[in-house]
């Protein structure tokens, strides 16, 4: 059972309390800036809930995305958490809900930090959704008020600087708890501390994540269809990676320059790119010497050149907002190519990239709709931002269709009588019409240790990632219980 019975949680609290002394909310720290779906505040709600000496556990979920489902049913239906959903876009946060009396929809601007202090002083820990740039204010606010915070976001240099003041506060910032960063590092954690164990020395890590769709789905020239944040992708196409070859590290900032074909065992052939900075497992897995090291990406073949063109037409550029209004795709992709007339937008097209009008990514383009008299939806936005309005329309999942997720670890090792490579791979599919399997790859994880953390289970403080057997062990457990298993196994070169 994921969580314990109601009697049990109280039990279990009153042996190993939560970290933070809750600063209850009173009648005069109403959330009197926030809307809710049922016109009520938050802290009205949270404040009235407490008879007969139960404290039912508060969740704050900041942000309404593609992968936050899964995680509002484990700490309802469950768990029996409130869970508040603070979001630009309430209806979306209401569709998620789905009218359980212990979820509240709350609209919320990323740039309200009064009615953010309120809703952080309110809960008991605050699970982080949105983009990086809303980050450091949330963490603040936890360090104000000693509240966990939980995000699936990287352990970034900016979010980092505040380890030594919440180790200070007593506060933990637990990073890196989706897909990938997440499941793939706390399966990489697993194998390396057995291999330590066994005085083993590791000579290479490879390790892959993907979410794409599922073999008998993927049915479009682009190999790809949305189950994450599409603009989440076009920040990840454009952010700086490296590997790690013999110990020296190769910059990688042209990602897609630096792809290859590989054959995943037991899975199948992909093409694969850097996708971070693999450096930083010297540190996180306490390693070093001559090693080698490699974090990517696996894509379907022929993305990697796709991506490549979007990118030398400026396609995906994040920070330039244009108008839009009454503009077409055509419009929009001459304005793109310094062309007046749309007439041959197709062929100019393909002579800005210096390729043949009848190559593939100008198929793909066509096949977007980049080059027709359709209306743009957008009044303005940046060029990734248009490119993604065409990509939607053709690129999201229909209800009789599934993805997949994979995390598949490599890592080989050298002991006195032996050189072996160990093999942890998981491929899981979603629901039809249901759950996608990045949504239980990405939210499940964090849900789980969020319950650890309330129920007194895991702990610590400080700016960490869930790399510590404490922290991963429980919650690969519970994730191989819920379908997110690894299969594993040792080749022995």
């Amino acid at each position: 059972m994921a969580c314990p019975p109601i009697l049990q949680q109280t039990e279990a609290a009153a042996r190993k309390p939560h970290r933070k002394t809750r600063r209850r909310a009173t009648s005069d720290v109403l959330l009197s800036t926030v809307t809710t779906t049922n016109g009520g505040t938050p802290s009205a709600a949270w404040i009235t809930d407490e008879s007969d000496g139960f404290n039912m556990k508060k969740v704050l979920i900041l942000g309404a995305g593609y992968t936050i489902k899964p995680m509002v049913d484990y700490f309802i239906d469950k768990c029996q958490y409130e869970v508040v959903m603070a979001t630009r876009t309430i209806s979306k946060a209401e569709a998620v809900i789905a009218g359980r009396s212990l979820g509240t929809a709350v609209s919320w601007l990323s740039d309200d930090l009064d009615a953010l202090d309120q809703m952080v002083q309110a809960a008991d820990i605050v699970i982080v959704m949105i983009p990086r740039s809303g980050h450091m204010d949330v963490a603040n606010l936890c360090l104000k008020h000693h509240t966990t915070m939980i995000t699936t976001d990287f352990k970034h240099a900016e979010i980092e600087t505040l380890d030594d003041e919440a180790k200070k506060q007593d506060v933990l910032i637990l990073t890196e708890l989706g897909e990938d960063p997440g499941i793939d590092n706390m399966g990489l954690a697993q194998v390396i501390d057995e291999i330590k164990a066994e005085n083993g020395s590791i000579t290479d890590i490879t390790s892959y994540g993907a979410g794409l769709p599922s073999f008998e789905d993927n049915r479009n020239p682009l190999g790809y269809k949305f189950s994450w944040d599409p603009l989440g992708l076009m920040r990840s196409a454009v952010s700086p990676a490296k590997y790690i070859v013999n110990g020296q590290a190769i910059d990688a900032n042209a990602k897609f320059e630096h792809r290859r074909i590989v054959d995943v065992d037991g899975i199948g052939t992909f093409e694969t790119y850097p996708s971070n900075d693999a450096t930083r497992y010297l540190s996180i897995f306490g390693l070093g010497g001559n090693i080698s090291i490699y974090k990517g990406l696996l894509r379907f073949l022929g993305w990697s050149n796709t991506m490549i063109g979007f990118l030398k037409m400026e396609l995906i550029e994040n920070t330039r907002v244009v108008e839009l209004a009454n503009t077409t795709y055509a419009q929009f992709m001459a304005r793109v190519v310094s062309v007046e007339s749309t007439d041959t937008i197709r062929a100019d097209v393909a002579h800005a990239m210096g390729i043949p009008a009848n190559d593939d990514i100008i198929e793909r383009m066509e096949w977007l709709g980049l080059f027709t008299d359709e209306q743009v939806t957008l009044e303005k936005g940046t060029n990734s931002e248009v490119l993604v309005d065409a990509m939607l329309k053709k690129m999201a999942y229909g209800a009789s269709e599934k993805d997949m997720i994979i995390v598949h670890n490599e890592i080989t090792a050298e002991f006195p009588d032996r050189t072996e490579t160990r093999i942890s791979s998981m491929l899981v599919e979603g629901t039809p019409g249901g759950d996608t399997a990045m949504a239980g790859a990405v939210a499940l994880p964090t849900a789980i240790a969020a319950r650890l953390i309330l129920e007194g289970k895991i702990g610590g403080s400080g700016v960490t990632t869930p790399t510590t057997p404490e922290m991963y062990q429980p919650i690969l457990e519970e994730l191989s219980r819920m379908g997110f298993a690894f299969k594993r196994k040792t080749v022995v070169l």
